[in-house]
């Protein structure tokens, strides 16, 4: 194998991208609908037979339907005096929906199941009971009415019309009459539910509530025996206790304020008491005698409180004796400046004097007497306000007490008697409430006998039967296509290899083979020389050009053409990559490497005589003997020969090594056809003495797991892998069809000899 030669590192522009977008995928789900079309087909018709023998076999269904309505409250009947009470009230707009959300609950409960069923009978219903009805007869009556209530529940639906307080009551049934007995049943069990709950909720209030009055007029009336029982205790029956209370505060209050006007008379009297008393002390110092300078201090301070005194008591006779004393003195006081003391008008002045002076002791010896006596007064008066005052604080201590414990008894009464005219009066209400029947729930339409059933529907049957057919094909088709585990791609070939996918060959329609000439077994063999202008040629001659792209400088002189298993379409591949070769101008030699089936020989239509591959390996021949030419020019082949026992063995001999060193000194192209690489070792044997090795893949043939394995088999012994080949793409393959898909026909418009086939779009 040449060593200039590097193929591993390059890779050919392919002829599409590997990425498929959205519209490329749907065209491949379109083409595998044109293909797989009839799967779709056959499960459409066992659809729609399978949905015309079940509705057959359906029993038919009927409906029947009822309407209930649900009115506003209506206005207080009674008036603003007295609250109306209702239990059950649908509200205004905005609390309906609560209040229907709640309602149908009820109507879908188990406990309003059994009231319908009950209604019915339909316990010993056997024609309603599920079947087998005879071993509900086994059981016991709690789980046949179990049953019972199940198959009713699921027998019938309740709604609310659009924008509207009317419910819908929809039943179904085999039998129409019993349907529209459903129907019937639910609405008026529910209306009679209603008017029970309502009517008999308002008698279980009224009943508590006469109850509840009956005990708090008991419990006022023990109140009130005790509050008497404590007045009487207390001696505040005939005058209440606030009177009393009132009236010791206004007895304290009077008590208090003589108490005050006493204290201030016994102050003033004392500081009165006080003052006259210093007199007399006064008086009693200068009749002892002293000082001159003081006695005369004495004397006048002596004569300014006499004089205050007199202010004070407000004595007349004080008042004007003091006066006389006053003139007295001055007179005196100027006969002295005019005469002597011994002098008879100075003496009889001075004995006036001491007249006036005497009176005026006397009056205040009097005086002394008085007020003396008045505080004496005022001080018995004074201790018996205050022993008063202090009798009338403990009364109001005492009452104070009384009052807390006289208060718990009459706030007890007083509240008792409150929530007793409270609840006589709301126990009144609910009489008259309960006297009223409203009829806020009413049964709007009661339903009708169905004059047909509503199901089964065979024309809707049909379409579902119609539609699931449809999904099953094409699950079906998606199935196939998701479990095909062929190559029908180039990037199905890149998952495994980073190698090109150097052409893409078509289906070449049997049909339009039968125009060409035939030189070998089938005219597809020579396509490439009998019809050039077809696709298929064209594949070939692309192939041609990225083989000699890889390497322009050097392109491989030995190509070794195998396959990973037999079928793929590997000898025609390499018979017509000769032609195209020969007939650019290359001098090409195609061996049939294949020495256990060998076919090149039939592909060109020559012999395979005993003299070919294995004579000359075994040196019973020479290669130019052997070497046979085609119609093509610039071709020639060497046919297998002999079939060897050993063509491993073969293979591997140095006479073979020679072989190849010979046929590529002699030729400007060599190709080796060789056995599949799932089949034997021969095309990994081969690997090692050419330049470059081509894998044929068949589209829709060649599994992913074989492709995996030759690549293995290939890059573990280091063999020259160039790249794949991709052919027999049909028609209706995705991804390819724009490219490569034509049919072959004779064109009057063609070669000049007018034999020459032309492909046509």
């Amino acid at each position: 194998m040449s060593e200039s030669n590097n193929f591993n590192e390059l890779r050919a522009p392919l002829p599409q991208e590997n990425t498929e977008d959205l519209g490329e995928l749907l065209t491949h789900y379109w083409r595998l609908l044109k293909r797989y079309y009839w799967v779709i087909l056959l499960a459409c018709a066992l659809g729609l037979v399978g949905a015309f023998f079940i509705t057959k076999e359906m029993k038919p269904v009927y409906q029947a339907q009822s309407q209930i309505i649900f009115h506003q409250s209506q206005s207080n009947l009674f008036g603003k005096q007295i609250e109306k009470v209702e239990l059950l009230n649908p509200g205004d707009r905005w609390q309906f929906e609560q209040f229907w959300n709640t309602q149908r609950e009820v109507l879908r409960s188990r406990w309003f199941g059994g009231r319908v069923v009950k209604k019915l009978g339909l316990i010993d219903d056997y024609e309603f009971l599920p079947k087998p009805a005879p071993e509900l007869e086994q059981r016991t009556p709690e789980q046949r009415e179990k049953i019972v209530i199940a198959k009713l529940l699921g027998s019938y639906q309740v709604s609310l019309a659009p924008d509207s307080r009317v419910a819908n009551v929809v039943a179904k049934s085999n039998d129409a009459e019993l349907s529209a007995k459903i129907a019937d049943a639910v609405a008026e069990t529910y209306v009679e539910y209603t008017q029970d709950f309502q009517s008999g909720g308002l008698e279980e209030i009224v009943t508590w509530f006469d109850s509840y009055v009956a005990s708090k007029k008991s419990e006022l009336e023990e109140s009130q025996t005790k509050l008497q029982r404590f007045k009487r205790d207390h001696n505040i029956l005939s005058l209440s206790y606030e009177n009393r209370q009132n009236l010791t505060a206004n007895n304290m209050a009077t008590v208090n304020e003589q108490l005050m006007e006493v204290r201030g008379k016994l102050s003033a009297e004392s500081a009165l008491l006080s003052q006259i008393r210093e007199m007399e002390k006064a008086d009693k110092r200068k009749s002892a005698g002293g000082g001159a300078e003081n006695a005369q201090d004495d004397i006048d301070q002596a004569r300014v409180k006499k004089r205050a005194i007199a202010d004070l008591i407000d004595n007349t006779s004080l008042k004007e004796a003091f006066g006389q004393e006053a003139l007295l003195e001055q007179e005196l006081a100027d006969l002295r400046t005019r005469y002597l003391g011994d002098h008879p008008r100075v003496q009889a002045a001075q004995g006036r004097l001491d007249v006036v002076r005497k009176n005026i002791r006397e009056e205040i010896s009097r005086v002394h007497i008085g007020v003396a006596n008045r505080v004496s007064v005022l001080e018995k008066n004074r201790a018996n306000l205050e022993q008063q005052l202090e009798q009338l604080k403990n009364e109001v201590f005492a009452l104070n007490e009384l009052g807390v414990e006289y208060s718990q008894h009459m706030d007890r009464a007083e509240n008792l008697k409150k929530l007793y005219n409270t609840v006589l009066m709301r126990s009144a209400e609910m009489d008259l409430s309960s006297l009223y029947k409203g009829d806020t729930i009413q049964v709007l339409e009661k339903a009708e006998i169905p004059a047909g059933p509503v199901s089964p529907r065979l024309p809707l049957n049909l379409a579902v039967g119609l539609l699931i057919g449809i999904a099953l094909g094409s699950a079906t088709i998606v199935l196939i296509d998701a479990l095909d585990t062929t190559i029908k791609s180039d990037a199905d070939v890149s998952n495994y290899s980073d190698k090109p996918l150097l052409a893409l060959l078509p289906q070449i329609d049997a049909s339009a083979l039968k125009s060409l000439e035939v030189i070998g077994e089938t005219a597809a063999d020579t396509i490439t020389f009998t019809a050039p202008k077809s696709s298929f040629a064209e594949g070939i001659r692309t192939l041609r050009t990225n083989l000699m792209f890889m390497a322009p400088d050097n392109p491989p002189k030995l190509l070794l053409v195998t396959s990973p298993g037999p079928g793929e379409g590997k000898t025609m591949t390499s018979v017509n990559m000769a032609i195209a070769m020969a007939q650019s101008g290359q001098r090409t030699l195609i061996i049939d490497a294949d020495m256990r089936r060998p076919r090149l020989h039939k592909a060109l239509g020559i012999e395979n005589k005993n003299h070919g591959l294995s004579s000359i390996i075994l040196g019973n021949e020479e290669l130019d003997n052997v070497v046979q030419p085609t119609r093509v020019e610039n071709l020639s082949v060497l046919a297998c020969g002999q079939i060897p026992p050993n063509p491993s063995e073969l293979l591997h001999s140095e006479r073979f090594a020679q072989l190849v060193e010979e046929v590529r000194e002699k030729y400007d192209r060599v190709i080796f056809d060789s056995p599949p690489l799932g089949a034997v070792s021969d095309a990994l044997v081969l690997s090692h003495s050419v330049d470059g090795a081509l894998l044929i893949l068949s589209f829709g043939n060649t599994q992913k797991e074989m492709l995996r394995r030759s690549v293995d088999q290939l890059m573990s012994i280091g063999g020259p892998l160039m790249g794949f080949v991709l052919n027999e793409i049909r028609a209706d393959a995705s991804g390819y069809a724009y490219q490569y898909y034509y049919r072959y026909s004779y064109d009057n418009r063609g070669d000049a000899d007018g034999d020459k086939p032309r492909m046509v779009g």
